[in-house]
């Protein structure tokens, strides 16, 4: 069991979380991220016969912060539970875990508390993934996303309080960097998939993404 791709996945992220333990003690708790929202893949750089395709999807996430500004744990997973439109590869409902680091490029103190842009690196384990060199159902890959947080609930809804005062919008942008071939034989070094939609945070942190 132990060379079963799935159990190495789920071991790398607990040994994440473990040695992540001793500097998050030092930063603060875990922040958990509920995010619903849309899910849109294949709108730029793709070849004819592959739609554009959106659908529903449910983001769960774990930000660790530590005492280190760069190093900022996030594990997690995403899930399009109703599949998404058209006749499209990646018209699924299989779910994506993830665990990378969080790297922050501009922080709400910089923008009177309204936005913040961040950059996580991702290992990713899905459906499909890994390429033509995965022979299996699931393979990893390697994901750069670009993050940006619009601090709705703390600039717009706070006097509301509980939960509200804490929503916040979302719009990610996910680019495979493991040189996978689409179906046209190709490599493809920009073909993005966008996530976009409402995060609700449990917990507290420092400008948590």
């Amino acid at each position: 069991m132990a060379h079963d791709p799935l159990m190495r996945t789920v071991i790398s992220l607990l040994l994440a979380l473990g040695l992540a333990g001793p500097l998050a003690a030092q930063a603060g708790s875990p922040v958990l991220l509920f995010q619903p929202g849309m899910m849109t893949a294949d709108f730029v750089s793709v070849d004819d016969g592959e739609p554009a395709t959106t659908g529903f999807n449910l983001r769960f996430a774990t930000v660790v912060p530590t005492s280190q500004r760069w190093l900022t744990l996030i594990v997690g997973a995403n899930v399009t539970p109703y599949g998404t439109s058209g006749a499209s590869r990646r018209n699924t409902n299989t779910p994506q875990l993830f665990v990378g680091n969080v790297f922050p490029v501009l922080t709400s103190g910089h923008t009177a508390g309204w936005l913040s842009v961040d950059v996580p690196l991702l290992l990713t384990y899905s459906f499909g993934g890994g390429g033509e060199r995965n022979l299996r159902v699931y393979g990893r890959d390697v994901v750069v996303e670009s993050a940006v947080t619009l601090h709705l609930g703390q600039k717009i809804l706070r006097a509301f309080g509980g939960p509200l005062s804490r929503v916040r919008a979302y719009a990610l942008l996910d680019q495979t960097l493991t040189p996978n071939r689409n179906l046209a034989q190709r490599i493809d070094r920009f073909n993005p998939v966008a996530f976009y939609g409402i995060t609700v945070p449990f917990g507290t942190s420092r400008n948590s993404p």
